[in-house]
Parts: C-alpha cells; structure tokens; sequence
C-alpha cells in the first residue's frame, strides 16, 4: 500500500450505532471514494480508543495519486453527494468526524 499522498478521515460513532454506519461504509461508500479519480486504496481500522463520552474511534485511510487529486476531489461533486447520503440515511447525528491529509516525505 504505498501512496505519495493521504487522505485521513478520523471518526467517532455513536454508541449502539456502529451497525447502520458501518453498513453505509462498507455497503458502498468506501467503493464510490476509492473510485474517483487519483484514489488508489483505502483501510477501515477500529482505533483503541473513544471520546470522552464514549463514542468509539475509527479511522479511513485512504491513499492518492498526487496532491491535485486530493484537491479536484474536494471541489468534485463527490463530498457533496456523500453528504447528502449521510443526511438522507440520517447518519450525521451518529457520527463526529475530522478529515486531515499528508504528502510523503521521501529521506525520512
């Protein structure tokens, strides 16, 4: 699994939640992302730790071609769509999310 760029997608679910998330993660959405352009593979790990209200942690990992498809893919249409997937399957109240991504730094 190398890639020159990555994309880190951390989130929390809501207790007793995990099943309905999940299901639209692995049912199909980590497929669509990994589809678009520049997107090379992606990993679902369960982290070993929860917020402080106890809401579990996750992360996505997915890794790119090149810094710019990172960029076309942010002003795609693509986070919109999965956005409003999210709402219309009323996952937003199930999930806490924060996105962060990485250029390879070779020597290192």
């Amino acid at each position: 699994m190398d890639a020159p760029v990555v994309f880190i997608v951390r989130f929390w679910i809501k207790p007793g939640s995990e099943d309905a998330v999940l299901a639209w993660l692995d049912g199909g959405h980590i497929a669509e992302v990994v589809g678009e352009p520049g997107f090379l593979w992606a990993r679902r790990y369960r982290l070993d730790s929860e917020s402080d209200d106890g809401w579990p942690a996750h992360v996505m990992i997915y890794g790119l071609a090149s810094p710019e498809d990172l960029q076309n893919y942010f002003i795609g249409e693509a986070p919109k769509r999965f956005a409003r997937q999210r709402a219309e399957l009323g996952l937003d109240e199930l999930l806490r999310v924060e996105r962060d991504w990485g250029v390879e730094e070779f020597g290192v």
